[in-house]
């Protein structure tokens, strides 16, 4: 134990990441103790890109919505509802893959790597590692495009409000993609700004199988192993820095809500300089929306046990 809290305690004044496991992101390949969680993860997030895809080019009803408002009409409001339709199927299809991960997929990879020695189980099981970066960074890439998609949100309050109307005015509605109960559970979830981290958190959160200190350090591990290989150029192709980037991200986002002091304490195992730094150098594009999920998706960020030298490095939150 005390040569890995040795291997994570870091510095606030410090730009480096002071633990280096030296983790495989690009081409691991599962040894027999892991090959079934790491079979049963990769056959679960074999859809994942096509859901990504999906949420990219969704365009969503609000032409058909607009003139059922406008020109309300039982002619308007059926094709309001005949838009909606295959545009609910689809948003019934991210909720209830979230929900797998939530209660299925993610529970599963976070025991097997949080039973016993966190840092030994990294560098032993490092497909099962690469794994949770998978889940990670498809929870960050979906919550990315349903934020600057307020269609979403938009199609389904006007499918809840509908919902009830066209029951009754046409039986031929009654086959309803959505009914009442999930409908609200839906509604849930796609009222955040982050619904699958939401997910995750309260998953991980809620889990009393493991001590959150067994998580924290597996976070802090992960997130240092991203910073790293940018930093030490061990990924070098974009979509493997970008990929480093919301895995690193992501884990610290968990961390703050797992953590009771959070991430950017003087105690944190989170070297939160390092990776403001990392970010600032290699996220391109991305450089903004990455800062946006520290400062906005974490809640620790204005405690008073932040050092004031942390909270500078977000002005615009703090």
């Amino acid at each position: 134990m005390g040569a890995l809290m040795s291997m994570l305690r870091s510095s606030h004044e410090s730009d480096e990441i002071d633990s280096d496991l030296a983790i495989n992101l690009e081409a691991a390949t599962p040894t027999p103790p892991e090959s079934e969680i790491y079979s049963y993860v990769t056959e679960l997030l074999r859809p994942a890109p096509v859901f990504l895809d999906s949420l990219r080019s969704y365009t969503g009803c609000g032409d058909a919505i607009r003139r059922a408002i406008s020109s309300p009409s039982r002619e308007s409001e059926e094709a309001a509802w005949n838009a909606l339709y295959p545009a609910v199927l689809k948003l019934r299809d991210y909720y209830e893959f979230a929900v797998r991960l939530e209660q299925e997929a993610f529970p599963r990879v976070l025991h097997f790597l949080c039973v016993g020695d966190v840092a030994k189980n990294l560098e032993s099981f490092q497909a099962t590692a690469k794994r949770l970066g998978d889940l990670l960074h498809f929870v960050s890439l979906f919550d990315e495009l349903k934020m600057v998609n307020p269609n979403i949100q938009n199609d389904f309050s006007y499918y809840r409000r509908s919902l009830s109307r066209m029951k009754m005015a046409s039986p031929q509605m009654a086959n309803v993609p959505v009914h009442d109960e999930l409908a609200n559970r839906m509604s849930l979830f796609y009222a955040h700004s982050n619904p699958m981290m939401k997910l995750i958190i309260t998953s991980t959160v809620e889990n009393k199988r493991l001590p959150p200190e067994n998580v924290t350090d597996l976070l802090a591990l992960l997130s240092g192993v991203c910073v790293n290989a940018i930093v030490k150029g061990r990924v070098t192709e974009p979509a493997m820095t970008e990929y480093c980037l919301r895995v690193m991200v992501a884990s610290v986002i968990l961390y703050d809500h797992v953590d009771k002091a959070g991430a950017f304490t003087k105690t944190s195992k989170i070297n939160i300089r390092a990776i403001v730094k990392v970010i600032q150098a290699s996220g391109g594009p991305s450089t903004q929306s990455l800062m946006n999920s520290l400062a906005y998706s974490t809640v620790h960020l204005k405690d008073e046990t932040t050092p004031k030298v942390i909270r500078a490095l977000f002005p615009a939150a703090t």
